[in-house]
Order: C-alpha cells, then structure tokens, then sequence
C-alpha cells in the first residue's frame, strides 16, 4: 500500500528523513523529539524560546541543550512545522483557511 504521503519532499538528518509539512500531515510523521517540541509550542500561550522549552521536554537546561533545540526549531520552521517572525520566537505554523499541523 503507498504512503499518502509517498511525494512528500523529504530532509534528510543522519538515516532517517523528516518530511516537509503538507496539507492533513500530522505530527506523528515527526521523530519523537520534534512531536515533543511542537506540543511544547502548541501549548503555550504566545511565542516560545528555545530556553522555555528545554526544560518542559525533560532535558536539563544547560548551554549544548539550548542550542541544540534551537537548531531543531529552526529546522522545524524551515520544514513548514514552525513560524519565527521574530528572531528566536517560535510559534505553530499558520495556515490558509486555519489548518495547521498541530490541528487534531
């Protein structure tokens, strides 16, 4: 049986490929740590830094884990997942019509 999503353009991170976001694409198509990543983002009540999110995600909030989120944020935004309209604020990606990949 074909994937729905079998022309999705793909990025690749080391062997495994995260797909760019398409209309009806959930978060489960996510690796685990990005699903984690975009329900912290969901849930908060504005826009998000990377350092708001470390600890809500189980890692300690050091210098290395901080940066590390935020080079998953920036890659989540550079696959349609995130918005940053403000340098080192995340928000969900907004949609036409009100869809968006955090949308159940």
């Amino acid at each position: 049986m074909a994937s729905a999503y079998a022309g999705a353009e793909r990025q690749v991170i080391g062997v495994l490929t995260v797909p760019n976001w398409q209309p009806g694409m959930g978060t489960e198509v996510l690796l685990q740590v990005y699903r984690d990543i975009m329900e912290v983002v969901a849930d908060a009540p504005g826009p998000v830094r990377a350092k708001q999110i470390v600890p809500r995600i189980g890692l300690p909030a050091d210098t290395g884990k901080i940066e590390g989120t935020r080079s998953k944020l920036k890659r989540l935004v550079e696959w349609g997942w995130l918005d940053e309209d403000v340098p080192g604020l995340f928000t969900p990606a907004r949609r036409r019509g009100g869809v968006s990949p955090n949308s159940r």
